[in-house]
């Protein structure tokens, strides 16, 4: 990851400005959400705000950015490649559940994630978002290959079907479970984790082998 202007913010101020400025693009969405709520929060007068940042948009994603940087830098820097076929489903099984252990021991995640699903209900907002979807598509495809050398999944579906079909899979029950979020005991979150693995795996797998 290159570095970014507001790198240069001192790290409690930066966070605390990040803070804001997710809680208020999940409430309000991006058009509504004020700019100048957000930085006089966070005790930053607009010149300053412009010194680090070009606009709304780039604190949108970079406030995003920051927020999914433990998981961008898993996935940039995993090797598919070294999967095995014994490895390759309880790879899958660990990386998913330690994610949403994540999510359950970071309440602040929930509000990130509900900033990032409000933003998809706009094409002209989604624009906004696109690198992250991107990254995760990239990944997919890989772990799609690898697991067909394999002989662990499907190759009877075009790719672009099987990925936008995982995509959709995976995003539905993560905005279902996002929006849900309070209403959910730990372990109705850990159920629906199961049955959303359970799902994912299906659509997957070839039937060779054990999941």
């Amino acid at each position: 990851m290159k570095l970014h202007p507001s790198d240069k913010i001192p790290p409690q101020k930066r966070a605390t400005l990040f803070k804001l400025a997710c809680e208020e693009f999940a409430e309000q969405g991006f058009k509504q959400a004020s700019l100048n709520r957000i930085i006089s929060g966070a005790g930053m007068s607009k010149s300053s705000f412009y010194h680090y940042f070009d606009n709304k948009a780039d604190l949108f994603s970079r406030a995003l950015e920051q927020a999914f940087m433990p998981f961008l830098q898993a996935l940039e820097s995993f090797d598919v490649s070294t999967i095995t076929a014994q490895s390759y489903w309880p790879f899958l099984k660990t990386m998913t559940q330690e994610m949403n252990q994540v999510a359950n021991d970071s309440p602040e995640l929930i509000v990130v994630g509900r900033m990032f699903y409000r933003s998809q209900d706009n094409p002209e907002e989604r624009a906004l978002t696109q690198y992250l979807i991107d990254l995760s598509t990239r990944w997919l495809v890989d772990l799609i290959h690898r697991g067909q050398e394999l002989g662990l999944v499907r190759s009877d579906l075009p790719e672009g079907l099987l990925i936008d079909l995982l995509m959709s899979l995976n995003m539905t029950m993560d905005r279902w479970a996002i929006n849900n979020w309070e209403g959910l005991s730990e372990a109705e979150r850990v159920s629906l984790w199961e049955q959303g693995f359970d799902l994912f795996v299906r659509v997957l797998h070839s039937g060779e082998g054990h999941p």
